[in-house]
């Protein structure tokens, strides 16, 4: 209904000497309508139309023209044809196009032409570009989340060899002799590393425990220690 409301009106603006040409833009492999196809004809001045729904339909005055049709894929020609017509008079000329798959080294040389996008039409490309801004999107996030990571480790590393450093000797010397063991040991053996008495020992323990270095564990009648990681 609104192509021939389309006709309709170009007829109002042609009414003396305009003839209508239209027809069918068709894919080679199916023999279906190619939607999105551009459609040229070689009037002074030229005139382009996109076939939305694979039709197409041009106002000339009499005369012998070219219409080409061009289908583009990611930016590449695709499909292409082009026919010859001549108009004697006013009046309606159907000619339907089957567009075949463009061979460059092979076709001759055809028109190039500005692929522009107007309203309601499609870029095909905007995948290709969404997909690119998404992998940057992800790059500048990935940069930023690894990084904060890393200076938050930094941090944490800066904070436990700080907390290392202000420890006493006693204290630095369980620690190394629990990590020289594979990060646990029991409170016995480290009382016999250590050389100290059992309540020194125990208040060594107590006060890596409240600086969150170690965990004591009850094991049967004596403990065992384990580094935190």
């Amino acid at each position: 209904m609104r192509f021939l409301w389309f006709i309709a009106l170009l007829l109002l603006a042609y009414p003396v000497n305009g003839a209508i040409i239209h027809g069918t833009v068709y894919s080679w492999d199916n023999l279906e309508p190619l939607p999105k196809a551009i459609v040229t004809i070689n009037t002074t001045p030229e005139q382009r139309v996109i076939a939305e729904n694979g039709t197409y339909s041009f106002v000339v005055p009499p005369g012998t023209y070219v219409i080409r049709a061009y289908y583009y894929s990611h930016g590449e020609l695709e499909l292409y044809d082009e026919e010859n017509v001549t108009v004697k008079g006013n009046g309606t000329y159907v000619l339907d196009l089957i567009l075949f798959p463009y061979l460059s080294n092979i076709s001759e040389e055809i028109p190039k032409i500005q692929v522009s996008l107007g309203r309601g039409e499609r870029n095909s490309q905007f995948p290709v570009v969404l997909v690119a801004f998404l992998v940057v999107l992800a790059s500048v996030f990935g940069v930023w989340y690894f990084g904060k990571g890393r200076l938050r480790k930094r941090e944490e590393v800066i904070a436990e060899s700080k907390d290392e450093e202000e420890m006493p000797e006693d204290l630095r010397r369980a620690v190394e002799i629990i990590k020289k063991e594979g990060g646990r040991i029991t409170q016995k053996e480290l009382r016999k590393r250590l050389g100290y008495s059992e309540a020194k020992v125990s208040l060594i323990i107590a006060d890596l425990e409240r600086r969150g270095i170690v965990e004591k564990v009850r094991k049967g009648r004596g403990n065992i220690i384990f580094l935190k990681e």
